[in-house]
């Protein structure tokens, strides 16, 4: 999350990505199909489950689809009252799939504007090969550097990965077996926690306050012109990673061209403190060992794939300036 103050008043920007939590042997995630069974009864010894839960689970069956309920859910609508017997009220999902602005009003925090679905439909239209796709530390390369460290039991979840007969590809991006790219894992997180953006910044370029985040997962970066604050505008999307549509992580880290994936560092530099003496940002990618900034331009024409804003005074468009590529989890 971040605090901007605006007209004296503060509001709290957040990337509701949706991140389980384990607890020692208590894990807070469960597969919907392995919590309630096809006829709507609860798998879990003595928890009973709601009329709706019920007709939602029923339904699948009716139609065929109950042997791929394959989204993950947690324990939110889970009434607890009588610990012996808990209800399932409601099935719900992992995250809110976008990012959101509450304003502090004191005593509570009133939601100001929600990106609802807008992250995924526009990954969708400019990236549809990314949507919901994903690249993470499992698709490392076997006998790389995070293989070589790794216990057993991710070592085993790596081969598969890289195994065309199990989760991997015929063809990696460079001829040979081994982790599929991102166009080969399209919808995967749908299931899930949709795009999860996990990090995000705001800072003023170009006169605007801005605000940017990026998908965890699939390396997708948008940015918003937030200077009406109730009315957030899209300006543009930007890919982090586009060799990653063809090449797995450990193909295209060994050629150098990765890009960031799982963007958990999201610094935004005002000009004073940019080293190219624009604004821009940061991203680490957390699972690519990689690191990137990106300078907004400001200008009347842009160039940035993307919707942008009809004004001239928001019309910022972002330019890369990688100024640092390494990193150690694919080191082969």
């Amino acid at each position: 999350i971040q605090v901007v103050n605006i007209d004296n008043v503060d509001y709290i920007l957040a990337a509701c990505e949706g991140d389980d939590k384990e607890y020692g042997d208590y894990a807070e995630k469960f597969k919907f199909s392995k919590l309630v069974k096809a006829d709507g009864t609860a798998t879990q010894k003595g928890m009973t489950v709601s009329m709706e839960v019920q007709a939602h689970a029923t339904s699948q069956k009716d139609l065929g689809a109950d042997k791929s309920r394959r989204v993950t859910v947690g324990s939110a609508a889970i009434d607890y009252s009588n610990p012996a017997a808990p209800e399932i009220k409601a099935i719900v999902g992992f995250g809110g799939r976008g990012i959101a602005i509450f304003k502090d009003a004191g005593d509570k925090l009133e939601l100001t504007w929600d990106s609802n679905s807008e992250l995924e439909m526009k990954v969708c239209e400019y990236f549809p090969w990314a949507h919901n796709s994903i690249q993470d530390e499992e698709f490392a390369p076997v006998n790389g550097g995070l293989y070589n460290s790794s216990d057993d039991d991710l070592k085993e979840v790596l081969r598969d990965m890289n195994d065309p007969a199990k989760d991997g590809c015929a063809d990696a991006g460079d001829g040979k077996p081994g982790a599929c790219p991102l166009n080969m894992t399209i919808d995967s997180r749908s299931p899930k926690d949709g795009p999860a953006p996990e990090s995000m910044a705001a800072g003023e370029a170009c006169g605007r306050l801005l605000l940017v985040t990026a998908t965890e997962k699939s390396g997708v970066a948008f940015v918003y012109d937030i200077t009406t604050v109730t009315k957030p505008k899209l300006l543009f999307v930007k890919h982090l990673t586009p060799i990653s549509k063809t090449k797995s992580a450990g193909v295209a880290y060994a050629t150098r061209e990765l890009g960031d994936i799982d963007t958990e560092g999201v610094i935004f530099v005002d000009a004073a403190h940019s080293p190219s003496g624009s604004a821009g940002v940061f991203f680490g990618g957390a699972w690519s060992g990689t690191m990137s900034f990106w300078e907004f331009e400001c200008s009347a024409t842009t160039k940035a794939a993307g919707p942008v804003a009809s004004s001239s005074t928001s019309n910022v468009v972002c330019k890369t300036f990688r100024v640092m590529l390494a990193g150690m989890l694919f080191l082969a």
